[in-house]
């Protein structure tokens, strides 16, 4: 069949409209009689079509130095230590750590949410603030957290055997994020989770941190996915500071 020139004066106007119609908004006519439909062209989902993350350059690790920033006044209003704690869901006799625990300023309240029966590992890479921490440790008396010196790429915490693991504002410094980020994933118990505390990249919230000891949302779930971390939670309720929790194993449930 050969079909007429939309200019063509003869074109009833009835007909004219509503093929523009299909033009304007993207729709194909309907195929003639005897021609086959054309197939439409699949769309890529979104999350594959998203650009890259671009790559992260690690912040400078605070030094002991200034570890009296941990033990600041006003820091537990800000932070709100309880609610991150709540978050973790911690049982009395879990084994809990806290990797880069400086002071032990959240070390020493996860021992008191793990309770006598259970036990907290709180590692740093500088042995000062380690010396600081026992110090704290010593003054409340909590003979249930056990002081951990590791590495720039090793922890050193029992394989397989930690239930909670929490990190605040500490994984932005990580000057060999994979190699670590390997090592906490191998020293889940199964069911384990992990806590990750950053303040935010995004907005003003964190106006008051340093830009490089901030983190976006993307560039955390970029880094720890890839690790094969699976997102269980993200919380967004603390004045500054974004929370995640992660499961080690894809499919996996805390318990």
């Amino acid at each position: 069949m050969t079909h007429r020139p939309l200019s063509t004066s003869s074109t009833p106007q009835r007909r004219v409209w509503p093929l523009i119609l299909l033009i304007l908004v993207g729709v194909a006519p309907l195929p003639s009689k005897g021609q086959a439909p054309a197939l439409a062209t699949p769309t890529a989902p979104a999350s594959q079509t998203a650009p890259a993350v671009p790559p992260r350059e690690p912040a400078n690790v605070m030094g002991w130095e200034h570890a009296d920033w941990l033990e600041r006044e006003g820091r537990a209003e800000l932070e709100k230590p309880e609610m991150v704690i709540e978050a973790m869901e911690i049982r009395q006799g879990m084994t809990v750590a806290e990797i880069g625990a400086g002071t032990g300023f959240f070390s020493r309240r996860l021992a008191r949410a793990a309770g006598p029966s259970g036990k907290v590992y709180a590692e740093d890479i500088q042995p000062q603030m380690i010396d600081l921490l026992k110090k704290d440790i010593a003054k409340e008396g909590l003979a249930n957290v056990i002081p951990v010196l590791g590495t720039e790429t090793d922890p050193k915490l029992p394989a397989g055997g930690i239930d909670r693991i929490l990190l605040v504002d500490v994984y932005h410094e990580f000057q060999k994020p994979e190699p670590m980020l390997a090592a906490i994933h191998a020293s889940l118990a199964p069911g384990g989770t992990v806590t990750l505390v950053e303040y935010r990249l995004e907005g003003e919230t964190a106006a008051h941190i340093n830009i490089k000891h901030r983190m976006s949302v993307d560039q955390v779930l970029a880094e720890w996915t890839r690790a094969g971390f699976l997102l269980l939670n993200r919380i967004e309720t603390l004045p500054s500071q974004h929370v995640f929790i992660f499961s080690g194993k894809r499919g996996a449930r805390p318990r």
